[in-house]
C-alpha cells in the first residue's frame, strides 16, 4: 500500500508543480514591467532632474550679469559726478573768479560796489 501511495501523491505532486511553473510564468509575463522600461524611466528622470537644475543656475547667472552690468554703470555715473564735484572745489578753493562768481550768486559785492537790482 505505501508504493501505491507514494506513486499516487508522487503524480499530484508533479501536477501541482506543472501548474506552479505556468502560473509563475504567466505572472511575470503579464504582473512585472521590462528592465528596459524601469531603466528608460530612470534615465529620463536623471537627465530632466539635471536640465531642471541646470535651467535654475542659468537663469540666476543671467540675473547676476545683469545686476552686475546695473552697478557698472552706476558706479562709472558716480565716479564723474565725483570727478566734476572735486574740480568744482578746486576751483571754490583756488581760483579768484569762480569765488567772485558764486559770492555775486549770493548777493555779494566788493566795496564801494554799487549794485543793480532788477525789478520785475
Amino acid at each position: 500500500m505505501s508504493k501505491v501511495a507514494d506513486t499516487y501523491w508522487n503524480s499530484i505532486s508533479r501536477r501541482t508543480n506543472r501548474n506552479r511553473k505556468r502560473t509563475k510564468s504567466a505572472a511575470k509575463s503579464k504582473g512585472t514591467t521590462p528592465q528596459w522600461f524601469i531603466f528608460t524611466v530612470i534615465v529620463s528622470l536623471t537627465f530632466m532632474l539635471c536640465l531642471a537644475i541646470n535651467f535654475r543656475a542659468f537663469s540666476e547667472m543671467r540675473q547676476q550679469s545683469n545686476e552686475r552690468s546695473q552697478l557698472s554703470a552706476s558706479i562709472e555715473q558716480l565716479t564723474t559726478e565725483n570727478l566734476v564735484l572735486e574740480q568744482e572745489i578746486k576751483n571754490l578753493k583756488g581760483d579768484p573768479r569762480t569765488i567772485e562768481r558764486e559770492a555775486r550768486k549770493i548777493g555779494m559785492s566788493r566795496p564801494n560796489e554799487k549794485v543793480l537790482v532788477p525789478i520785475y
